[in-house]
């Protein structure tokens, strides 16, 4: 008998300032707004929405250029974002990418009094299916690491659930994209993770942010995908080159350890 399918949504790279102001040109929380209404607006509603890290960017703002964004600055667009994305009908569960700051993130989204350093990372379980979130920031640095404890706990977890078909969710591509500056700044310890991976030997996907565009392949019988940014866009050209969008998202359907997925762009 075919089991219950699968259907959730993947945002991505969401960069949200915290006030009136745009990065690369683009008013992020507008875009962000429209990427809610469009997955509202999904039928048959998915399960839940994952948005894969680069919640809050404040950094990006030309005023860090001499200073550097406070962590009350963070707080401030997390809090924006947890308003504009509490408009979703869905579950959502995030990510933290290399623009976030773990303390405000916990303190202003998790609620923490006094915020651990601790990485987040965690698991959904929705029927035959295990989402393993991970977390790839690696402060003060642009490419991402996962770490040895890290990998350890994804293991125990694939572990516990060896019936499960498991998908993986992190922040930077464990993956070339083909764009050389952007893959000098994919997860440090990809290797190691595919070693995970392989050992493990029921994930059917791996799911990405970070490069702010659309990337489909299959490594070792397992569907690796990027999604591209609910805001600004990156040209896949030598050189680096910001495009100011279409926002997009993806939806991602399961069946039977069976990935499909569909890029959604806004006009």
């Amino acid at each position: 008998m075919l089991e219950a399918a699968l259907t959730f949504v993947q945002c991505s790279d969401t960069h949200v300032v915290g006030r009136e102001a745009r990065v690369h040109g683009v008013d992020t929380a507008q875009t962000l707004a429209r990427v809610v209404d469009a997955v509202n607006a999904l039928a048959p509603a998915p399960a839940f929405v994952v948005v894969s890290g680069d919640l809050a960017s404040p950094d990006l703002l030309p005023e860090a250029a001499t200073g550097g964004p406070t962590d009350a600055d963070y707080e401030a667009a997390y809090a924006a974002l947890r308003a504009l994305l509490g408009r979703l009908a869905a579950p959502v569960h995030l990510l933290l990418g290399n623009h976030d700051r773990r303390g405000p993130f916990r303190r202003v989204v998790l609620g923490e009094a006094a915020p651990a350093d601790a990485r987040y990372c965690y698991v959904v379980d929705a029927g035959r299916y295990r989402l393993c979130a991970l977390d790839s920031l690696d402060p003060g640095r642009s490419p991402g690491r996962l770490g040895a404890a890290q990998l350890a706990w994804l293991r125990a977890r694939l572990a516990e659930a060896a019936d499960r078909h498991a998908l993986i969710v992190v922040h930077h591509h464990p993956v070339p994209v083909g764009v050389p500056w952007l893959d000098a700044q994919r997860l440090t310890d990809a290797d190691a993770l595919w070693e995970v991976v392989r050992a493990a030997g029921n994930v059917r996907a791996v799911l990405a942010g970070h490069v702010h565009l659309a990337h489909e392949e299959v490594r070792e019988g397992v569907r690796v995908l990027t999604t591209p940014s609910t805001g600004f866009q990156i040209a896949r050209t030598p050189e680096r080159r910001i495009e100011p969008g279409p926002p997009a998202f993806r939806v991602i359907r399961c069946r039977d350890g069976h990935v499909d997925s569909q890029v959604v762009w806004l006009a």
